[in-house]
């Protein structure tokens, strides 16, 4: 890609440059390649597919020196050949010393940069040969080292003499960032445990043992850097605005005043303005509710059987009553009984047995039928009752975002602004756009799973950052944890750490933490730090209720009697002033 002034003597070179690079050459004006977005061609913007350091782009620019720094930039920070290898050769006329060189913000960009510019009546010294050269101009090829020693510079890499080339033949693209020289990064994040767990103190971060703490202690050491951590201003992970730009650990990176952040789930709309590192852990969605409690023990007597069957129980003994009736009827024997003296009669006989009963056949069948039918429903009810008193029947579990929305349950995410809200909000699946609409923040994530413990409240989290918290907080000594976990996940997120977009070393930490991947030390650090007995909190007493062994029956158990009591009482007293009343 060939950028260009239009003045001399820059314009006059054009041509010779790109009938030099022959057909793979794209040709910009310096001030439209500025003022023009990246083109929409995916081959023109993004790379992923290619190997790695397979593909690379060449910018030839040819420019003053103080327009080469607004180039640098937007080569950086535009999607132009996203992830690829970016290699620039400037050309500004006439040489600089290198002390004003290195005021050039250009320095900051990264990216392999040679400037040439020439000296008139240069005395050139083959090294290998001992040979002298005279030319009208030698070329001094100077080249940027942005994380040297005592910060960014430029150093003379070699001498170019028109006809012969190259005098010290020093590679000019050497790479960069083997070693940062003990360059200090700003590192933005917030706290996520197991894999970011800090204290301020004095205003100054300090990180605890945590999962991206000993990934960035390895990384540092590799690499040779140091770093400073903050938090974001406003306290939040990164909430996309209505003009594009975001809050938190995202608008810090999209406003470069941060070098790099620590764990970050990986979204599309974020990739839009920050870079990536490869994905370390897979961290899904997912949802906790208080544990199943035994349902109340006021409809105990009731519970054994279902509506059902009750109606079919009461639906039989009303037969019976008809069938009995009619019978005694037809057959001419205690016409004088009424319908509800009947009623009363095999009501009582299923009690006493001490009970008068017709002579005829056929009365006799149906109460001996009856008797069958009361004493089997009566034997499944008592063992029914026992079993129910014995292991109380628990509420149900909810393990879906599906039984959720139809449960009785509010449900909610903590205040932070992340990425688990920014999903629910742009979704355009149905059941995400009701989860969302139906959102109840909380201010903390100790405050969350208090109020999903306690009331009936979903707390929606992250699977991992949830775990460890109800591990370490919210679980008995003897292991009991405190709270149910969905077994159902939803929007599986890869975490990452991000940079600032355009980066150019972030190829340096994907391949450190590819290697600790494949050593499987991450995922063995997750394991150790989650299980370290040194991070449990004191653990809290609240008592949850019993929910095994045998329970002696309680009054809150045969609460349904005593209701069956009280209201046949009133009923009977009812029937009673009527009587009083008509005579």
């Amino acid at each position: 890609m060939v950028l260009y002034t239009p003045e001399e003597p820059y314009l006059g070179l054009v041509e010779a440059v790109v009938s030099s690079l022959g057909d793979a050459t794209l040709l910009w004006e310096m001030n439209t390649f500025l003022h023009t977005p990246p083109p929409p061609y995916t081959v023109l913007t993004t790379t992923h597919h290619h190997a790695h350091g397979s593909f690379c782009v060449a910018y030839v620019i040819l420019a003053r020196l103080q327009d080469v720094g607004r180039v640098t930039m937007t080569i950086q920070r535009s999607k132009w050949f996203q992830d690829a290898n970016k290699m620039l050769l400037v050309y500004t006329g006439s040489a600089l010393p290198l002390s004003t060189l290195t005021q050039q913000n250009f320095l900051g960009s990264g990216y392999g940069t040679v400037i040439a510019s020439w000296l008139p009546w240069e005395k050139s010294v083959l090294r290998n040969t001992g040979q002298v050269f005279y030319n009208d101009l030698v070329y001094h090829l100077v080249s940027s080292f942005p994380c040297s020693t005592g910060g960014p510079q430029m150093a003379l890499v070699d001498v170019w003499v028109p006809g012969v080339g190259q005098v010290w033949n020093n590679p000019l693209y050497t790479d960069k960032f083997k070693n940062f020289h003990g360059h200090t990064f700003t590192v933005v994040t917030m706290n996520y445990a197991p894999f970011t767990f800090y204290e301020v103190k004095s205003g100054v971060v300090h990180l605890k043992d945590c999962v991206d703490a000993r990934i960035l202690r390895v990384i540092s050491s590799v690499l040779n850097f140091t770093y400073i951590i903050r938090e974001p201003p406003d306290g939040q992970w990164g909430l996309r605005l209505d003009n594009g730009s975001y809050t938190g650990v995202i608008g810090e990176l999209q406003k470069y005043t941060a070098d790099f952040s620590l764990n970050l789930a990986i979204t599309g709309e974020r990739g839009e303005v920050v870079d990536y590192t490869v994905g370390y852990f897979n961290d899904p969605l997912t949802f906790c509710t208080s544990k199943p409690r035994p349902l109340s023990q006021a409809l105990a007597l009731i519970r054994p059987f279902q509506p059902l069957m009750w109606m079919g129980i009461t639906g039989a003994l009303m037969l019976m009553c008809v069938m009995y009736y009619i019978t005694c009827q037809v057959t001419g024997q205690n016409t004088s009984t009424s319908y509800s003296l009947v009623l009363l009669k095999i009501f009582g006989a299923s009690l006493s047995q001490g009970c008068e009963w017709s002579v005829g056949n056929g009365p006799r069948l149906l109460v001996a039928t009856w008797i069958i039918f009361s004493m089997v429903t009566l034997t499944s009810y008592i063992a029914m009752l026992t079993a129910s008193f014995t292991l109380p029947k628990l509420s149900p579990t909810l393990n879906s975002l599906e039984d959720l929305v139809q449960s009785d349950l509010a449900w909610g995410i903590q205040q932070h602004e992340a990425a688990d809200y920014q999903l629910l909000k742009l979704s355009e699946v149905p059941l995400y756009q009701k989860v969302y609409k139906g959102l109840k923040v909380c201010p903390s994530l100790d405050d969350c799973l208090i109020r999903a413990r306690d009331t009936k409240y979903a707390f929606i989290a992250w699977r991992l950052y949830m775990e460890d918290r109800i591990a370490i907080r919210f679980t008995s000594v003897t292991g009991e944890q405190k709270l149910h976990i969905a077994t159902n996940n939803f929007f599986p997120s890869d975490i990452g750490w991000a940079f600032n977009a355009g980066c150019p070393y972030r190829s340096k930490f994907n391949q450190q933490i590819r290697r600790l991947l494949e050593a499987g030390l991450i995922s063995k650090w997750i394991s150790q730090i989650m299980k370290d007995p040194k991070r449990r909190e004191e653990v809290d007493t609240k008592k949850m209720p019993a929910l095994e062994g045998t329970q002696p029956i309680t009054l809150a158990q045969l609460a349904g009697a005593f209701y069956i009591l009280v209201i046949g009482n009133i009923i009977a007293l009812l029937l009673f002033l009527v009587e009083l009343c008509k005579t």
